[in-house]
């Protein structure tokens, strides 16, 4: 069931001010660096890294640590539920604004957010299981660099352009554009679970589709 949210600690700061981006700072920017090495060492497997679950997780915890930067005041919603609030319309835009700028300072261009991400192209996890993989090291990468978790998921979206720059041979960069815009949404606007630690993985890394 879809919950609209309320009041959040920093509505009144979000109600009179229009949102403006701010390109990363140096400290997002080496932050983002460490996470993408604490992606690939959680979701690696036998088999390699599942490129699109990797670029659609970190776009997730772009949205999920976004939802917990608004400190919202007495949900009743389970986690993964849908959460909709202004907030995450007004903030969440400028998280993809992140990943576009991240992409092009890749090499990469900009593409289209309109595209329907195919179904073989989903990622293998649901907003909760990465959560639960991954958001307690990236936390503690984000504390590292003295980030607020707003300035964590900018670091966040950063990271899932830089995946998928990494995976091209592999997806399209259209394609994983597209799945990084949606995950940002989904995180930005789904009821985070409680932070877990993930076990630590090793192996040579190996994209697949």
């Amino acid at each position: 069931m879809a919950v609209v949210a309320g009041r959040s600690t920093r509505s009144l700061a979000i109600t009179m001010i229009t949102p403006q981006w701010t390109p990363p700072t140096k400290s997002q920017l080496a932050a983002a660096d460490e996470m993408v090495d604490a992606v690939i060492k959680s979701l690696r497997s036998d088999r390699g890294v599942h490129a699109e679950t990797a670029i659609a997780s970190a776009a997730r915890m772009a949205g999920t640590f976004l939802f917990r930067s608004f400190n919202f005041l007495n949900i009743d919603a389970a986690p993964g539920s849908a959460v909709f609030s202004d907030a995450a319309n007004d903030y969440g835009p400028l998280l993809i604004d992140t990943l576009g700028s991240g992409l092009v300072t890749l090499g990469l261009a900009k593409p289209s957010t309109d595209m329907a991400i195919p179904e073989e192209h989903k990622p293998h996890t649901t907003v909760l299981e990465t959560q639960s993989l991954i958001e307690a090291p990236l936390h503690e990468i984000a504390l590292t660099h003295n980030l607020t978790l707003e300035q964590a998921a900018h670091s966040c979206a950063l990271v899932a352009a830089r995946l998928i720059q990494m995976s091209a041979q592999v997806l399209e960069p259209q394609i994983g554009f597209a799945l990084a815009a949606y995950a940002i949404v989904e995180g930005s606007k789904t009821m985070p679970a409680p932070r877990n630690v993930a076990p630590e993985k090793k192996g040579r890394l190996k994209w697949r589709k």
